[in-house]
Order: C-alpha cells, then structure tokens, then sequence
C-alpha cells in the first residue's frame, strides 16, 4: 500500500503548492492580456477545484492510507461532488481582465448580433423570444466578470451567442490590471519555496539525473 510519509515533507509540500501555483500562474497570465479572455464556467471551476484539490486529497491519503477500502470510497465521493457542483455545459462563462460595464454592452451587442431581442433588467439580460437569460457577477477586487445562463432555452442560446461575444471581446482593447503582475508574482513565489526544501537533497538528485541520462 502506497504511504504518503514515505515521499517525505518537501514531496508533499510540492504535491500541494505545485498545481496552486500554475494556478495562480494562469490567472496572471490571463489578466496580462490585451484583449478580455473568456473561459467557460465549468472549465473555470475544474481549474479553481482542481488546483486545490491536492491540499485536500495528500492529507486525507496520509489519514485513509492504510485503509484498502475508505481511501478510494473517500476521494471517489469527492470527485463526484465536484463533478455534480460543476457547472452544466452551456451555463456561463467566465470573463477576465473586462469590467462589468464593458461585460454588458458586450453582450448586449452580440445578442443583437444573433437577432436575439432581450430586455435590460441590472446585471440581468432576460431573452424575449426564448425562456432564457443572463445574470453577471463581478468579485469586487478582481477585474472577472462571470455570465451565468438560466432557463430551459439558455443551452441553445449559449451555442449560438458564444461566436458573437467571442467576436466582440477581440475588439475591446483591455486596459492594464494590476491583479495580473501579483499573480504572477505568487506564481514565482510558490515555484520557486519548493525547491528549497529540497536544496539538501540537491546533490542526490543532481546524481538520480546524471544516471537516468546516461
């Protein structure tokens, strides 16, 4: 049975800051951009769950490890968890380095664009023709905008929208965000603390590499 002890701390450690810091990378990478970068929201999700998911899943293995039966019942159901909160296919999507504003008149236009009349209610866009709407959010200190899509209708409008806002996200110039450069900055940060928990075992590894090469 495998046991997570035997990998050591900085092994651990790395299992748990390593997908967190691509994570961070990713974001800072994404707000970087000159033009808004939209993801769907349940690719967002998976990457958000995913990225944390070893912090949760190393302990719980140390914890269930020598347990033949609990181990896989235990990270199987989280698994599923996340699978069942993860936004349906067709529910939204995430838009980042874009202010809600400029979100809006987005939409706006390339709802126009696919000849969809729809009436402005705040942060809520309700379809006219179809059971379909868009409601947005934006996290206060992050320049994200999240448009999530509700109705029997909004998988067949997502379809048919995405194209068009694809299109007028490439035509707005995004203006420089601070939040990227710190991401990036926490991305370096949590690259690099690994590798000096393993600065003492450096010359083995230098010798595993050499021998593996050969």
């Amino acid at each position: 049975m495998f046991d997570v002890e035997q990998v050591g701390l900085p092994a651990q450690s790395a299992l748990v800051v390593l997908p967190v810091a691509v994570y961070f990378l990713l974001l800072g990478l994404l707000n970087s951009r000159p033009r808004p970068q939209l993801l769907a929201a349940r690719t967002d999700f998976l990457l958000l769950n995913g990225a944390f998911f070893p912090a949760f899943c190393v302990p719980v293995v140390g914890a269930l490890a020598a347990s033949a039966w609990a181990l896989p019942l235990v990270l199987g159901a989280v698994v599923g968890l996340m699978a069942l909160l993860a936004p349906p296919r067709g529910g939204g999507w995430v838009i980042y380095n874009i202010t809600l504003p400029q979100t809006l008149r987005a939409l706006e236009r390339a709802l126009r664009a696919t000849g969809e009349p729809f009436r402005r209610e705040g942060r809520q866009l309700v379809l006219t023709r179809r059971d379909a709407r868009f409601h947005l959010t934006a996290p206060p200190l992050l320049r994200n905008v999240s448009v999530w899509s509700e109705g029997p209708d909004r998988r067949l409008i997502a379809e048919l929208l995405e194209p068009a806002l694809r299109r007028e996200l490439g035509r707005l110039q995004a203006q420089p965000n601070p939040a990227a450069l710190t991401f990036l900055l926490i991305a370096t940060a949590m690259l690099v603390a690994p590798l000096g928990l393993f600065a003492d075992r450096m010359p083995e590894m230098v010798r595993l590499i050499t021998a593996l090469v050969k």
